[in-house]
């Protein structure tokens, strides 16, 4: 049985050549004809060989193309068997449940549902190693009868769904390395083990146990990646928010803090939970691994949101104290009131955790798209510290966090409005949050060296740090999505640029072909969409079309058309590029 996978950016349709364009691929084909003549001589290609090879590699605007779905062509697969998760009737699911014997060369059994609502049962085999294929329509009763028969099966013959493990390894590894790395000797501290030999006993105990029982657990479960995903996010959240919680119910000192050992207790129990819950999660509601990327990041933001709000609102600001000591009195900080910080900070967490999961059910996010967020996000605190330095802020206190907390919030919309879902790729998210890292390092070496006495210009050095991070995240992000449309809608619902979460071309209008946004609905105004690039004011034209690609036309005045029939998309608008940071979509 297989569950579907993280989404992955397959080939665009298109009538015009993409990328570098025709010209370009065409000189890239011949300097690598050029360039490698001895390793093809080695090879024993003839040079007609070469020659045929060199027109194979040109593209050529002749070239069969595969025309947009009409409407009803479109088909997604459905859960064959909901209450078990089983996506698929594989060939070790069908012999262990005893299910088609009349079929030898068995290969699998899926269920379909069309646009229009229609089941389709289709069963695959093979005869005389051929590929034989029977699609029958079905009725909801019939579905049912089918569900209940193999449901039926699979309880006589003691059958577990088990349709994938490819993230089994990985789980069992990161809550292993949870296991040695914190609850190992989180245990004994907490349980105040006092001999050595019993604290090393409890330790190694604790790890190995950190192995076994999700290995034993996981023996006869399905795995996917989201499950990884997510129960190590709540693996190791959860130690953290562990500790918040145990450091607010556990005992006070007159320093203002909580007992230590509660703390520690705190944390195993919330990564233990924390773990198990994440992994659950992802069998009660399914998420893609976008969608299971975007829950966790936006838990992080919701987290030092949480702890932000407590300090502005005064619970984590540090207050004095008098402590008397064998006779003598000492003047010590302490927080101002750690348990109602604590319990804001939590849920800061858990609004965040809620948010991803809204923000997942609308907008169609790769884990790519949810990297590019996170710095988009981390670009908004930079902006915001930079723009109190410049204010005059020096100090550590609430204008400086205020100004941090406005400015990643204003990221976090902006990368989600602006930047949008582009379907990304994990290594293309992974190289704009490398791209951002580097810009940054690249900014704030040049100006130390730039400047001779860098004390009393920090102020200069975290304004083009923060510069050079936003521009290299960008170039990187620009160079990366090469002209990818948005992807806001999900699966059945459509999406506002023809691209819907199982890859194929959809629009809200319903017909492929047809408008996506329509006047009167929302974000349009008489049929027109507004899209800001606001990065474009840093680099030139960083966002705007680039000559030669798909989804820009070469006539002056700017005018958008895309590749496809009659220069239309799967949402049949067009668009004019008024400047290099504002696009008009009708």
């Amino acid at each position: 049985m297989t569950r579907p996978g993280p989404r992955r950016r397959g080939p665009r349709l298109g009538a015009r050549a993409r990328g570098a364009g025709a010209p370009g691929i065409a000189v890239l084909a011949m300097v690598a004809l050029g360039i490698a003549p001895l390793g093809i001589a080695a090879l024993g290609i003839a040079p007609m060989g070469i020659a045929a090879l060199g027109v194979l590699l040109l593209p050529s605007s002749l070239q069969a193309q595969i025309p947009p779905p009409r409407p009803g062509e479109l088909e997604r697969q459905m859960l064959l068997l909901p209450e078990a998760g089983i996506l698929e009737i594989t060939p070790t699911l069908r012999a262990r449940a005893g299910l088609f014997p009349g079929l030898p060369d068995f290969q699998g059994a899926r269920l379909f549902q069309a646009d229009d609502g229609a089941l389709v049962v289709e069963v695959v085999w093979l005869e005389e190693g051929r590929l034989v294929r029977q699609r029958r329509p079905v009725t909801e009763e019939e579905l049912l009868a089918l569900r209940r028969t193999l449901a039926e099966s699979l309880a006589q013959a003691g059958a577990r769904a088990v349709d994938t493990q490819e993230g089994r390894g990985g789980l069992v590894l990161g809550h292993t390395l949870l296991g040695v790395g914190y609850h190992g000797w989180a245990v004994p501290a907490a349980l105040d083990v006092s001999s050595a030999q019993g604290a090393v006993a409890a330790y190694l105990l604790t790890a190995g146990t950190a192995f076994y029982l999700p290995y034993r657990l996981t023996r006869d479960r399905a795995v996917t990646e989201t499950h990884r995903n997510l129960s190590l996010y709540g693996g190791t959240r959860g130690i953290v928010s562990g500790l918040f919680a145990g450091d607010l119910v556990g005992g006070d000192r007159d320093d203002g803090r909580g007992s230590g050992r509660a703390r520690l207790a705190g944390g195993v129990v919330g990564g233990a939970a924390g773990g198990t819950l994440g992994f659950l999660a992802v069998d009660r509601w399914n998420p893609e691994l976008g969608d299971a990327e975007l829950w966790a990041a936006l838990g992080d933001v919701g987290l030092l949101v949480g702890a932000a709000t407590a300090y502005l609102a005064g619970p984590y600001k540090e207050e004095t104290f008098l402590r008397s000591d064998h006779g003598f009195e000492f003047t010590d900080p302490r927080i101002s009131n750690r348990r109602a910080g604590h319990a804001l900070t939590l849920a800061g967490q858990g609004a965040g955790l809620a948010a991803g999961a809204w923000l997942g059910r609308r907008r169609s996010y790769s884990t790519g798209d949810v990297s590019a967020l996170r710095s988009a996000t981390v670009a908004g605190v930079q902006t915001g510290a930079t723009v109190a330095r410049l204010a005059g802020v020096d100090e550590w206190g609430d204008p400086l966090v205020g100004a941090m907390l406005a400015g990643g919030l204003g990221g976090l919309v902006a990368g989600d409005r602006w930047m949008g879902p582009r379907g990304l790729s994990t290594g293309e998210g992974l190289l704009v949050n490398a791209g951002h890292l580097a810009g940054t390092a690249t900014a704030a070496g040049l100006t130390y060296l730039l400047v001779n006495e860098i004390d009393g210009n920090e102020t200069l050095l975290l304004s083009t740090s923060t510069l050079g991070g936003m521009l290299g995240a960008g170039l990187v992000w620009r160079a990366v999505v090469d002209n990818a449309p948005r992807r806001v809608g999900r699966s059945g619902a459509g999406s506002l640029d023809g691209v819907g979460r199982g890859g194929g071309l959809s629009s809200r209008g319903g017909a492929a072909g047809t408008p996506g946004t329509s006047p009167g609905t929302p974000g349009s105004w008489a049929g027109i969409r507004v899209e800001l690039h606001p990065m474009g004011i840093l680099q030139g034209t960083l966002l705007a079309p680039r000559s030669g690609r798909a989804g820009t036309s070469a006539d002056p005045e700017g005018f958008r058309t895309s590749a496809g029939s009659g220069g239309r998309t799967g949402t049949g608008s067009g668009g004019r590029m008024v400047a290099p940071w504002l696009t008009l979509r009708f």
